[in-house]
């Protein structure tokens, strides 16, 4: 019987700028845990933002008219509305308060800018570089605690048509973030076609029911026993995202002929 743990690890509150791979290990052991090989370590990504001193004082933010256009547009804060100008690799549109962007291939609200979980009249952005920041730690914890783990980045994201927030990796390094599944028979014999399953969103995911939105403190969750095999490949970001003009959604919504057909 396969049996998957999810093991929370709690962190006191820090500060910008700290040490991530040293406070992470100094968290297992005070936690009373251990890393083993083959274990996978979803992190928050704003956690490793904080470390990497992505934080930004509102006050000290530069409006340009491309902020002022968006924060008028969609009634969002000006300082916060100029720094998804800044972010977002695109904004397609929004609803009051949120701008609907494309941030590193993935859909989400603002860009992934929060200001949850930060001091106020701050933001904290998304780790710059989230795939080569999931590598360094996973090189980082085999030089420290002399272990070989996975590393997941995770953030929070709305499904379309879903109430509430799941988890989505953002960075990955030591497994597959995604399994292509295609030629397999399912149990009627039938031959997947397009099944590709998000490997590191799953366990982005799970890791959630532990990190929480709110006061939890639980930046890190270490995931054992899931069987996935480690890799020292180099993780692509095509293997988790595709481009938003192939997306399903993004085309599906935009095609307004068929709505107005089917709506007769």
């Amino acid at each position: 019987m396969t049996r998957i743990e999810l093991i929370e690890v709690k962190v006191e509150r820090k500060s910008p700028n700290f040490n991530l791979v040293d406070v992470i290990l100094r968290a297992i052991e005070t936690n009373g845990e251990e890393i083993h090989d083959g274990d996978i370590l979803a992190i928050s990504s704003k956690f490793v933002a904080m470390s990497e001193n992505r934080v930004v004082n509102l006050s000290n933010v530069e409006l340009t008219d491309r902020g002022k256009r968006l924060s008028h547009e969609l009634g969002i804060d000006p300082q916060l509305a100029e720094l998804v100008a800044q972010e977002a690799d695109l904004v397609f549109s929004g609803v009051e308060g949120l701008a609907l962007a494309v941030k590193d291939k993935v859909l989400t609200p603002n860009a992934g800018i929060d200001r949850t979980n930060v001091f106020p009249n701050h933001a904290i952005l998304l780790p710059k570089h989230p795939f080569e920041s999931a590598k360094f730690i996973r090189s980082a914890i085999l030089k420290g605690a002399n272990r070989s783990v996975g590393v997941v980045l995770t953030d929070s994201r709305l499904m379309p048509t879903r109430l509430g927030t799941t988890g989505v990796a953002i960075g990955v390094a030591g497994i597959q973030a995604s399994k292509d599944e295609r030629g397999r028979k399912d149990l009627f014999g039938n031959i997947l076609r397009v099944t590709q399953r998000a490997i590191a969103d799953d366990i982005s995911s799970a890791a959630q029911l532990l990190m929480g939105e709110a006061d939890e403190g639980v930046p890190l969750v270490i995931v054992r026993g899931t069987g996935i095999e480690l890799s020292d490949q180099a993780v692509k970001r095509n293997r988790m995202s595709v481009d938003y003009k192939d997306c399903i959604y993004v085309k599906g919504l935009t095609n307004s002929n068929l709505i107005k057909r089917l709506e007769g």
